[in-house]
């Protein structure tokens, strides 16, 4: 940090020191962006980063006042900090955060497994500190509509629920960290599928049982990851590539009626009755591009750190998500590859 940093934490309720832990491509996109909007807290912000050259870039393109190669030099100085970091270092960085009464907003997924997640949130109890986190696909319109349309009924008894996002990955990454060995292991299902599968139990009201999970990591980083589940009368698949571009929608089919919905349109849902009646419900929101609720996202968390709000995403809210995904790493199968049998057989003669 530069000299002129203060060596206390901030009292400025109005203006709190927040740290950018990690200066990756989503801070870039989004954190950076979104704290900018609130010029008193961007001049106190810090950019933390190993390479100290990216994260003077970072400080410099949106007016941050000071950087630091390590966030430990700094944690008596912060009253809130966003991890971006790979997420490996979820849990091991915010863990120390809130030990040290630093509010946290992490990245998703929140941590590699539920036995990390739930001790991050015992952690932020005992502390007193707030675990929010940036699964911003909850505060879509469409999401929180989907929600009310099961949760009041009116969709009857949800029967079957398909989920399918591929595209090829194009995601402008700064640490490499989705790939090979920084990514442990995991692929397309902890990236796209920390989203969808927090949102497959926000719907339906808790996790699911998984009845298969088949990828083709064949050991390394999965591109491609189908998930078959069931809770209740209730029969779901989740396809997931970052390979192949799919329709990207969903489907919730109930006895009632089916919501019906794209990824991509955060505002509208369209609900269909058995009568062959369709309906598209265009929903109200503050925001006019997708990317503004993240912005609303990070609003919270300052007002969190201010002592005015709770998490609108808190740690115990993704929980569930957080052991699905540990569900299904633990019975990962290799999906199907006929062409990749084909060629082995040929390889071995």
């Amino acid at each position: 940090m530069t000299a002129a940093a203060k060596t206390v934490r901030s009292h400025d309720i109005e203006a709190p020191v927040i740290a950018l832990i990690g200066c990756g491509a989503i801070t870039e996109a989004l954190h950076l962006p979104a704290l900018a909007r609130h010029p008193a807290i961007i001049a106190k912000a810090i950019c933390i980063d190993p390479n100290l050259a990216r994260a003077r870039a970072m400080a410099t393109k949106f007016g941050a006042a000071h950087v630091a190669e390590r966030y430990q030099d700094v944690m008596a100085e912060i009253d809130g900090a966003i991890v971006a970091v790979p997420p490996h270092l979820h849990y091991p960085v915010a863990m120390d955060l809130l030990a040290a009464n630093v509010h946290v907003l992490c990245e998703k997924p929140l941590a590699e497994s539920g036995e990390q997640a739930r001790g991050l949130i015992v952690k932020a109890k005992t502390t007193g500190t707030a675990l929010c986190v940036n699964n911003y696909r909850r505060l879509y319109p469409s999401s929180i509509k989907v929600r009310d349309l099961i949760a009041s009924g009116e969709l009857g008894s949800v029967r079957h629920f398909e989920f399918l996002w591929g595209e090829q990955f194009d995601w402008p990454t700064a640490s490499g960290a989705y790939f090979g060995v920084a990514a442990g292991g995991r692929g397309v299902l902890a990236d796209k599928g920390s989203h969808i599968l927090d949102l497959v139990c926000w719907w339906l009201g808790g996790k699911p049982e998984v009845v298969s999970y088949e990828d083709d990591s064949m050991g390394g980083t999965e591109a491609v990851a189908v998930l078959r589940f069931r809770i209740k009368e209730c029969e779901g698949v989740v396809r997931l590539s970052w390979l192949s571009r799919y329709a990207n929608t969903f489907e919730i089919r109930g006895d009632r009626a089916t919501a019906v919905g794209g990824l991509f349109d955060w505002n509208t849902v369209d609900l269909k009755r058995p009568s062959g009646e369709r309906q598209k419900l265009r929903l109200p929101s503050k925001a006019k591009v997708p990317q503004d609720l993240g912005s609303i996202l990070l609003d919270n968390f300052l007002d969190v750190v201010r002592g005015r709000a709770t998490p609108v995403v808190s740690g115990s809210d993704v929980l569930p998500s957080i052991e699905l995904l540990d569900d299904c790493y633990s019975r990962r199968k290799r999906i199907d590859m006929p062409w990749y049998d084909a060629w082995q057989r040929v390889a071995d003669r």
